[in-house]
């Protein structure tokens, strides 16, 4: 099985499995991984993050978003520009500035006031799968991966359920991996998992 149709696999299992997950154990681990990412002391310094919004079987983040607004951050929501593939950084004020957009994610409008994402201090980058070493599986359009390329200094943390991370992934050369993974359970420093296996996946 050559690695795209391996990925293509993996994504397929795993979007089964979290849509298998039974809606009050979504709601609950959903909240206690946003107490573990709002509890860390690297996300309680970073004054502008960019998280996203769940949707259907993804871990749900509206708890996340609000009281990260509550606590004075400034909240970065993406809003993807299919033509180039890129995300657009809007800010926004409420959990109600997020409408129905591409693919049926929820976005911020056109209007929202546009962040420069060099201004961003932390990432929270969604992912369909990862692995202890912070290489993600998405949906395949590769829209994270060139926005962490182009911000090799800001801080990205996967955040999902324990149940999408797996042992290892099948990865490509522009597959660029996050610092730190939060889930439910846990709160792994990638960076050290890659330096301890010289960067094994």
């Amino acid at each position: 099985m050559d690695q795209s149709r391996s990925k293509k696999a993996i994504r397929q299992e795993i979007i089964k499995r979290r849509a298998a997950l039974d809606p009050l154990e979504r709601e609950q681990n959903s909240f206690a991984a946003a107490r573990r990412l709002l509890s860390w002391s690297k996300y309680q310094e970073a004054k502008t993050v960019l998280l996203f919004a769940g949707v259907r079987s993804e871990i749900d983040t509206r708890f996340l978003a609000q009281e990260s607004l509550r606590l004075g951050k400034c909240v970065a929501m993406p809003r993807c520009v299919p033509k180039s593939r890129e995300l657009l950084l809007l800010e926004i004020e409420s959990w109600e500035d997020l409408k129905p957009g591409f693919y049926g994610l929820l976005e911020p409008g056109p209007e929202e006031p546009c962040i420069l994402p060099t201004a961003v201090d932390l990432i929270v980058s969604p992912g369909v799968a990862f692995s202890p070493s912070g290489y993600r599986i998405g949906y395949g359009g590769g829209y994270y991966d060139r926005l962490i390329a182009q911000l090799p200094g800001v801080l990205t943390v996967g955040l999902a359920f324990q149940l999408q991370v797996v042992a290892s992934l099948p990865r490509d050369m522009y597959d660029m991996p996050v610092d730190f993974l939060v889930t439910e359970e846990d709160l792994v420093d990638c960076r050290a998992v890659r330096e301890k296996k010289g960067d094994v996946n």
